[in-house]
């Protein structure tokens, strides 16, 4: 990254937007968002006849994510509120089912862990199960099963710019690196869970090379497996435009679907002399 765009990104503050349509349909709406508060990561569920979007849901007072949720109530997301909240930071909810049951891996770098979360009441109630990972800042951990097989893929930027690719173990709650993928420019870091089209395996990530979650990187994995190393290759570019939105975003960075929904999120920018201020506060408290 060159110093204009540093000396940019210093001056440029913003909100992040959670949009959502069905497959089928082509216009993209935007969902309501409880005051003083925004919303992104947005990870679309299916649960029975029952459609939600798990979220980083913002507070502005504290300056800290949080998870909450939304339900779709007659094809219109309704927001439920923040079910798990820390003393720092948490994102990127990626939540799955195993043996019946609902588990949730949130980003939680700013503790310097990886942690496992297991629904007590679904959607409302979770508790802490186990920590994964700790001492390391991965960020946007994505869970892939294949068959029976579950993987993490996380990223790390300590040093450099890399997937991690784990073995799950479930049962044992346990992870085991398999392999590693390092990137020349920040163009690696999850964007939203890995999806199948027309029997190909794609995974969203996100192009952070100029400005963070500047778009989305549709990756085919061309080799996964827990004998070999992770490949990949570009095949498709979204920019924020994508979804056609009067408000004109900037940036985009998630992108999930759950069979009948498609949720984004993306990102308006705003003039904000201060906002280097905010960043140095915010990596202090990490």
């Amino acid at each position: 990254m060159n110093i204009v765009n540093k000396l940019k990104n210093a001056v440029t503050g913003g909100e992040w937007y959670v949009a959502y349509k069905k497959k089928e349909q082509e216009n993209w709406q935007l969902t309501d968002v409880p005051e003083n508060q925004w919303c992104a990561d947005p990870f679309a569920l299916e649960v029975g006849n029952e459609h939600y979007i798990f979220v980083e849901q913002y507070r502005k007072e504290c300056e800290k994510g949080c998870i909450g949720y939304f339900r779709f109530v007659d094809d219109k997301p309704v927001n439920q509120g923040i079910i798990i909240e820390n003393s720092y930071h948490m994102s990127y909810p990626d939540v799955f089912l195993y043996q019946g049951r609902y588990y949730m891996i949130p980003e939680s770098a700013a503790n310097g862990t990886v942690d496992l979360y297991l629904a007590d009441d679904f959607p409302n109630k979770w508790h802490k199960e186990k920590t994964l990972i700790n001492g390391h800042k991965y960020v946007d951990s994505t869970v892939y099963q294949d068959g029976e097989d579950y993987y993490l893929i996380t990223y790390s930027m300590t040093g450099g710019y890399e997937i991690h690719v784990f073995s799950l173990n479930m049962e044992k709650q346990e992870v085991k690196l398999l392999s590693k993928k390092r990137y020349n420019q920040n163009v690696g870091r999850p964007g939203g869970r890995l999806y199948l089209e027309e029997g190909k395996l794609m995974r969203p990530a996100q192009d952070c090379s100029i400005k963070y979650g500047e778009a989305l990187i549709i990756y085919q994995v061309d080799n996964f497996n827990q004998n070999g190393a992770y490949v990949e290759h570009e095949v498709q570019r979204i920019e924020a435009t994508y979804i056609g939105v009067a408000m004109n975003p900037e940036r985009a960075h998630h992108l999930t679907f759950d069979g009948t929904w498609q949720t984004i999120d993306v990102y308006k920018e705003r003039f904000y002399p201060l906002h280097f201020l905010k960043i140095l506060i915010r990596s202090h408290r990490k």
